[in-house]
């Protein structure tokens, strides 16, 4: 049907677009996907438990960074990944 169409000269700006995207198909972003830090959900739990255990936030760090054998900067991430993902999660339980 859609050949039939766009042969006849008669399709539509969607159909037009469907054709396009099936002749060549749009470009992918550049570089390597986003992926989660290594053992983000094992850091997030463990920087929470030991800061409401009454450790400071840079000393918590610095244990996570010796403990895990990952820079401080990475276990940074690791928990902003692990607090964006149970935000998520609860908001989700929620409704």
């Amino acid at each position: 049907m859609v050949v039939e169409l766009l042969r006849a000269g008669k399709a539509d700006r969607i159909v037009q677009g469907i054709a396009a995207a099936l002749i060549r198909p749009p470009k992918r972003g550049r570089g390597r996907q986003k992926t989660f830090p290594q053992h983000w959900f094992d850091i997030g739990q463990d920087f929470h438990s030991l800061r409401e255990g009454g450790k400071g936030y840079e000393e918590t760090l610095a244990d996570l960074a010796a403990k895990f054998g990952f820079s401080e900067s990475h276990i940074r991430n690791a928990v902003a990944e692990y607090d964006e993902a149970k935000a998520a999660h609860d908001e989700a339980a929620r409704t």
